[in-house]
Parts: structure tokens; sequence; C-alpha cells
């Protein structure tokens, strides 16, 4: 199979933008990239560490400023950390510079698969689900407007999300 451009996962959190990202990339012999992986690597430092001593905002500007630019690098497939939707410039890459795919999933459902809050920074403290509600809340209408393709993934594994990816990219006539 091939591919003419880039493919973006976004979601919130625990929506297996990674774990579907890594065997989707395979699948279309394709590079793998996550974007907080990536930016961990640069700064030698977990992203929950840089939220800690940076803050939110500087997070958001590094991981701005790396996604926009690989963004323009055809061949890959970037799972993009959950935030990545709050930027404009990035909502602006996830549109024209690649087939942006939506992995929906319901707070409750994400909360159940999220096992590690230490990971993720805007989780800490006591109830993730609340948070979980209140982030979605916020972000919904970023995710919904900078898909091309939204999958729901409450009740699928990621074998199955995988496959409906590569079923609706060929409907598309996005891979051949």
């Amino acid at each position: 199979m091939s591919i003419h451009q880039n493919i973006f996962l976004i979601g919130m959190m625990g929506s297996w933008k990674s774990t579907v990202g890594k065997k989707l990339a395979r699948a279309l012999n394709l590079k793998f990239v996550d974007t907080d992986d990536e930016i961990e690597e640069a700064t030698e430092q977990k992203v929950a560490e840089i939220f800690e001593e940076r803050g939110e905002t500087q997070f958001r500007e590094m991981e701005t400023a790396y996604f926009v630019e690989k963004s323009l690098q055809p061949g890959y497939v970037i799972s993009t950390g959950g935030g990545i939707v709050v930027s404009e410039a990035n909502r602006n890459a996830l549109k024209k510079n690649g087939h942006t795919i939506f992995l929906k999933a319901s707070p409750e459902t994400l909360s159940h698969r999220i096992k590690n809050t230490d990971k993720r920074p805007l989780l800490h403290g006591n109830d993730p689900l609340m948070k979980l509600s209140k982030i979605w809340k916020d972000r919904k209408e970023f995710y919904e407007t900078s898909a091309h393709l939204t999958i729901e993934t409450d009740r699928l594994n990621p074998g199955q999300v995988l496959e409906i990816i590569i079923k609706k990219l060929e409907a598309n006539n996005a891979i051949h």
C-alpha cells in the first residue's frame, strides 16, 4: 500500500493514538512518530517534568514548533499529544498537511484505559474522570473540526480500529 500524505492521529489521552499509530505505520510502510516521545527525547525530560518545571504554556509552544515542522515532512504516521488541537497553528497543519483521524472515546472509557496518571500531568490529583470530562468539553470542537475522519473507539480494540482506518483510507482513495 502507498499513501500520498502524512496521517495524523488526534484524540484524548488514552484514545490509543500511539498503539494504533505504530500498527498503522507498519501496515502502510511509513515512519512512526509520537510527538510527546520526541519532545521528551529532545529535552531529556518527561512531559510531566516539563509541565512542572516550565508550565503548560511553554510545553505547548515546544509541541507546536515540533509538530508544524514535522507535519511538512512526508512519509509519517504521527501520534499527537492530546492537547495538539489547542493551538490554531497545529489545527491548520492538521487540516492542510495530511489526513487527520480523530480516535474518539468517551471520558468514561478513557478513565478505564489510563492506568498511570503520573505520566499525564493534566490528570494529577483526585478524580481523573472529572478532569477528563472537563478536558473533553474544552477540546471537543477542536477535535471534531480538525479531523477528516472520526472513529469511535469505545467498543473496539486497537486491531479493530486499525482495520477500520485502513478500510476508510482505501475507500477515500488515500491509499492504494
